[in-house]
């Protein structure tokens, strides 16, 4: 497997996420109540980044992927942004040694702590984000929610993921494979892209990773004792109560407890 396995695929990366935008709304509610400087670990190529800056919120990305770090540059050049976004090299272990903090907000974006294949580095992940965060700072995780209808859907077959025609006339199809671990909770990922030409030849490229899912139970567990208060669950980004159906595992914890802290879309 690739030091860096996105390094393969990151041209087509953006084709998938790029208009996603069901929880930048959300992102952006709390960064309006919890304030910045703001941390988002594993940020890719900026797309959350971006959002929170151009609402005018000072941003820090950190990502193990150089090459997804290059696109995120990329993206930035050329919006006048360049002072309100930093960008990092690291792993998400590294969060507290990230510039520009104490933050008062990090984030851990779309399935991010699912790139730590075990459950001590995500643990100590957890640890380092409450070193980086101000003592009234919040911490966000937006994760897949591991039911078993989820889980049994994943590991089924191979599955197109999406197909996508460019500019050149050529189309790329985004195939995956996966394969379930339940006692290790890890998820074992292949992914290939076959780029079509207009004359019909093929390009594939292909890449691999481990993934580890968290439920919910064992993440409380996790943030209790990386230090963590205050610990909030629910089960999608319109802040819905999570239950045994629910997609998304959305969780915010506090640094320290405050009574006057208020999630978007609840009441004091």
């Amino acid at each position: 497997m690739s030091s860096d396995p996105y390094a393969p695929i990151a041209p087509f990366y953006d084709l998938e996420h790029a208009d996603f935008r069901d929880d930048i709304d959300l992102l952006l509610s709390f960064a309006d109540i919890v304030g910045d400087p703001i941390l988002e670990m594993g940020c890719g190529s900026g797309r959350i980044l971006l959002a929170l800056a151009e609402a005018g919120f000072d941003v820090t990305g950190i990502d193990h992927s150089e090459t997804m770090l290059q696109r995120a540059r990329e993206s930035i050049d050329g919006r006048d942004l360049t002072g309100s976004i930093q960008l990092m090299h690291a792993s998400m272990l590294e969060a507290d040694a990230a510039p520009g903090g104490p933050f008062g907000l990090v984030i851990f974006s779309l399935n991010a702590l699912m790139h730590l294949p075990t459950a001590a580095s995500q643990r100590l992940a957890l640890e380092s984000a409450l070193r980086a965060l101000d003592p009234k700072g919040q911490l966000i995780l937006d994760l897949m929610n591991p039911t078993p209808d989820h889980l049994t859907s994943l590991g089924a077959a191979p599955i197109l993921e999406g197909s996508w025609e460019l500019a050149d006339g050529s189309v790329i199809d985004k195939w995956a494979h996966r394969h379930i671990h339940p006692v290790s909770q890890t998820i074992d990922t292949l992914l290939w892209y076959d780029q079509i030409g207009t004359d019909g030849t093929v390009r594939r490229i292909r890449t691999s990773f481990p993934l580890r899912y968290v439920h919910c139970s064992e993440l409380e567990l996790m943030l209790e004792l990386a230090g963590f208060k205050e610990v909030r669950t629910y089960g999608s980004y319109e802040m819905d109560p999570l239950d045994d159906d629910s997609e998304r595992l959305f969780v915010t914890a506090e640094v320290v407890p405050s009574p006057a802290t208020v999630s978007p879309g609840e009441h004091a």
